[in-house]
């Protein structure tokens, strides 16, 4: 059996001389899901960030970590399993006009949206009011914006840059804010 193209881009087999299309059955599943094709992964995960005027006073991992009893010596602690496909984090901090909002979220992903390449998506999310000096005037920005980076290697622990933008008001410029996000 010989594989080949027809003039249109079909695959076919030529067999006894004569030529027949065949279904591909060698292009992996057509209906990928990185959390059951991807490499296993096994392992809790631990956020943290800095960054422009990050002041966090309240946080939160998800599933939250729970002792089941009273007695917290528990193997393995705290009968949660491991977070293998995805992970939050949402932290809390002091903004100039109330509360900031960080959010980081890690979840199995596919590197060009497809069928291949495996990966994980590690977003962040922030939102809330920054101060900022502008000409030497006090400047409030209103910050609500997200960014995401792929990270191919089949454990994500490292750290990552992320720039969010933000329009001060009333008349600043657009201010870049810098964080970075750690994963452990």
């Amino acid at each position: 059996m010989i594989l080949g193209r027809t003039s249109s881009g079909a695959i076919k087999t030529k067999s006894d001389g004569g030529l027949r299309a065949v279904e591909c059955a060698c292009c992996g599943p057509q209906d990928f899901q990185p959390c059951r094709d991807c490499a296993p992964f096994s392992g809790n995960f631990t956020f943290s960030l800095t960054g422009d005027q990050v002041d966090i006073t309240e946080e939160f991992q998800y599933p939250p970590i729970i002792c089941p009893s009273d007695n917290c010596n528990l193997v393995p602690f705290p009968n949660i399993p491991p977070r293998t496909c995805s992970d939050f984090w949402d932290a809390f901090g002091p903004g100039a006009f109330g509360t900031n909002l960080y959010l980081i979220n890690i979840n199995r992903g596919s590197t060009n949206g497809g069928l291949s390449g495996c990966c994980w998506t590690l977003a962040l999310d922030v939102s809330g009011t920054f101060e900022f000096e502008f000409m030497g005037f006090p400047d409030i920005c209103s910050v609500n914006g997200s960014g995401s980076v792929d990270i191919t290697s089949l454990n994500p622990a490292g750290s990552y840059p992320f720039t969010i933008s933000a329009q001060c008001d009333p008349f600043g410029p657009p201010t870049d804010f810098n964080f970075t996000v750690t994963v452990s």
